[in-house]
């Protein structure tokens, strides 16, 4: 079987910058309400600082993602999935497909919007903590349903070990 390359889609970017932007305007709404109702100057002062400090983060995230965004590759090989991801530090995941127990699907509301989603592919090997994480994501794939069949047809052809 050939290997198959996949990027994540475009529109997970727009999910991502939707995402934080609702998350710091609902932070920044919060706080200036806050500032609104207080009369003393030193908390005002303090929760100002805050405003100040959660825009500082959105304006480092908001060039980040797209950096992030275009490390991430993934291959579906005809024995194995395999992952990169990082900008700083780079992380190689391969999870061999006779070691798959489980391949699940994840939708939130924008990336049903986007036709998008992740694909969770899951090892019998993970206990604890880390049973209920998986061992390789594949973000922001468009029509994941399919991705995740093209996966599932490949796992029905694994050998035995």
């Amino acid at each position: 079987m050939e290997t198959l390359m996949i990027k994540p889609n475009a529109n997970l970017k727009k999910v991502w910058f939707i995402g934080w932007t609702v998350l710091f305007v609902i932070l920044a709404v919060g706080d200036y309400l806050l500032i609104t109702l207080l009369r003393e100057a030193e908390p005002r002062l303090i929760l100002g600082i805050m405003i100040t400090v959660l825009l500082g983060i959105w304006l480092l995230v908001l060039p980040y993602l797209p950096v992030f965004f275009n490390s991430l590759e993934y291959r579906i090989e005809s024995d194995s999935i395999s992952g990169k991801k990082g900008v700083f530090w780079r992380k190689t995941s391969t999870v061999p497909y006779h070691k798959i127990t489980n391949i699940d699907v994840t939708q939130g509301p924008l990336q049903r919007m986007f036709d998008i989603g992740n694909i969770h592919c899951q090892t019998a090997g993970a206990g604890g903590p880390q049973g209920a994480k998986a061992e390789l994501v594949l973000r922001g794939i468009f029509n994941p349903e399919e991705t995740k069949n093209t996966i599932s047809v490949r796992l029905s052809k694994k050998p035995n070990h």
